[in-house]
């Protein structure tokens, strides 16, 4: 019994210190408010942000895998390559959800503070789902490579999200697209590097949603000081 007991403490530690609470909480209010939705306008509408929430959770959970097979076993990096390419594959996801705020529109039935209420909330979520994932790899890569080569590793993982925001929400690719046609993306998604000029929007598109990533996970890494990670914590 008491071995079932340290167990479940051990978990919840675990899923405590990846901030798994609060996305939880903040997952079940979009949810609530996509209930109360259905309720009052009777029908049901943006089960797509749904879906990109859900997208959204995907990076965060190969994140904990990455960060559950560090802590139990720290050397064992060729276990955590995989979880780790689908997390930064899969991550953009997260970030991607506050371009929904594209559907925030007047409507006879539901007010518009309502919806914005109620997007506002997903895109929060992905957000704090971005963030949380982020540091999470960061304390994994600081651990191997020290503070300085995590933070250069944490730019490019921002600087390469905001790209792919650009990719789904300009070009309307998806993750699972780079896993399956990564030349076609490479070929359809130079367009803004070769001719700058010629996609204005495009890049001030990649660097204000790269930028606001950026600041966002500043604020939260002021907040929240990186912290040893369990495995240095064992030494």
């Amino acid at each position: 019994m008491q071995i079932q007991v340290d167990a479940v403490k051990k978990i919840y530690k675990f899923l405590s210190q990846h901030h798994f609470y609060p996305i939880v909480l903040s997952t079940f209010l979009a949810f609530f408010f996509f209930a109360g939705r259905i309720y009052w306008s009777q029908k049901v509408a943006y089960l797509h942000l749904l879906w990109n929430l859900f997208l959204a959770w995907l990076p965060y959970l190969f994140c904990l895998v990455t960060a559950a097979i560090h802590q139990v076993r720290p050397f064992w990096w060729w276990a955590m390559i995989v979880p780790a390419v689908l997390w930064v594959v899969f991550l953009p996801n997260a970030f991607y959800i506050i371009t929904d705020l594209i559907h925030l529109k007047n409507q006879a039935i539901i007010p518009m503070w309502y919806d914005a209420g109620f997007i506002s909330i997903i895109a929060w979520t992905g957000l704090f789902l971005a963030v949380g994932s982020l540091y999470t790899m960061q304390k994994i890569v600081s651990s191997y490579a020290g503070k300085a080569a995590s933070w250069a590793f944490a730019l490019m993982v921002i600087g390469s999200s905001g790209y792919g925001v650009y990719l789904g929400r300009f070009l309307r690719w998806n993750s699972w697209d780079l896993l399956e046609k990564p030349l076609a993306i490479l070929s359809d998604s130079l367009s803004p590097i070769v001719n700058p000029l010629d996609h204005k929007d495009k890049i001030v598109f990649i660097v204000m949603y790269t930028a606001l990533y950026l600041v966002t996970y500043l604020a939260f890494s002021w907040l929240r000081p990186m912290e040893p990670s369990a495995a240095v914590e064992k030494k």
